[in-house]
């Protein structure tokens, strides 16, 4: 009887020490006998807790299936220890342990799982069964201060009757707590969001801060606008330029087709019985003065927009200077041209 704490102890340390060197090491012969043994040694101390147990030592059989369960996991010992854990009284441990069972039993064990059942349904009416919802996943679930799981759990969280406060944690997002008070028999569910920090990083690299943009690319940004917008309002007014050339070179045409009619008509020109193949042309370029005209009106006016909402942009994006920027908007109306020419110095 008193030997068996330090015989679960020692089995513990065994079980550590185990895992850690399978994962420092590659396996050999002499691991995988290792292996073996330990899994002798679970073997041995669950029949120990088998007998013990029908002995109803039930304190010497949850220490014997607890040892067992350092060694090796499986859901025959977590099938027993929510057996012994139900008879000690400690029904907590017993609900977890036979949830386990039942998660993990092959459902060709009809009998060890209809026990088990029924085991867990005389646990369950002395706790309390809270299923916890988190959003986002991997958020780590706390039960009064203590990590119980990451979110999403696999199974619901057991608690004695009383007072106690369900929370979650992660990194980059506000944590969340909920008060709760439980009574025995009771089913709950509690919902928690966590909502993400403002100064957390969306997406990418956790805790990375995102740098502030340096001044060389402000200043490409905005050499770029610049040059653009300076070369559309160049184009625009040069395109009013060349079309108001043509538009007087048309009405130059005009004129001397009308001069013609009128030497033919001796002084009167009417179309179109003078002469009406002339009348036509005379139509015809009038028309297209017209048009002419008119695309280079509209050609002056956007590159005169253009031009000005790419001033107002230097403006507002240039630097303080020691100087008041100089803005200077002169229109010009001439015989063979017109337009609108702006000059600044910023």
């Amino acid at each position: 009887m008193k030997k068996r704490p330090l015989l679960w102890c020692w089995s513990v340390a065994v079980a550590l020490t185990a895992q850690a060197a399978s994962a420092q090491q590659p396996a050999t012969p002499a691991a995988a006998g290792e292996t073996d043994a330990l899994t002798d040694k679970a073997r041995q101390l669950y029949e120990e807790g088998r007998q013990a147990a029908a002995a109803g030592k039930w304190a010497d059989a949850h220490a014997s299936f607890l040892a067992a369960w350092a060694i090796k996991p499986h859901y025959q010992i977590a099938s027993n220890l929510g057996v012994t854990c139900l008879k000690l009284g400690r029904n907590r441990e017993a609900a977890e342990y036979l949830t386990r069972y039942l998660r993990e039993a092959p459902a060709t064990k009809v009998k060890e799982r209809q026990s088990a059942e029924g085991s867990l349904k005389e646990a369950l009416a002395k706790i309390a069964s809270v299923t916890v919802q988190v959003a986002p996943a991997g958020a780590e679930v706390t039960v009064d201060g203590a990590v119980v799981g990451k979110a999403p759990l696999l199974d619901p969280v057991f608690l004695d009757p009383g007072k106690h406060e369900i929370g979650a944690k992660l990194e980059g997002h506000a944590p969340a707590m909920r008060p709760i008070a439980t009574v025995a028999g009771s089913t709950e569910t509690v919902v928690l969001k966590l909502e993400r920090t403002p100064s957390a990083p969306f997406e990418g690299s956790v805790g990375t801060p995102i740098p502030p943009m340096s001044e060389a690319p402000r200043n490409k940004v905005r050499t770029t606008v610049l040059l653009g917008g300076g070369i559309a309002a160049g184009a625009g007014v040069a395109a009013g330029v060349v079309l108001t050339v043509l538009a007087n070179g048309r009405a130059g045409d005009a004129e001397t087709l009308r001069q013609e009619l009128i030497r033919d008509g001796d002084g009167s020109a009417l179309c179109p019985d003078i002469n009406p193949p002339k009348c036509a042309e005379l139509k015809d370029t009038v028309f297209a003065k017209v048009d002419l005209t008119n695309s280079a009106f509209w050609s002056f006016v956007a590159g005169g927009a253009i031009g000005v909402g790419t001033l107002v942009y230097g403006l507002v994006t240039m630097r303080p200077a020691a100087s008041p920027p100089i803005v200077q908007v002169v229109p010009f109306v001439g015989t063979e041209a017109s337009g609108l020419v702006v000059r600044g110095e910023f």
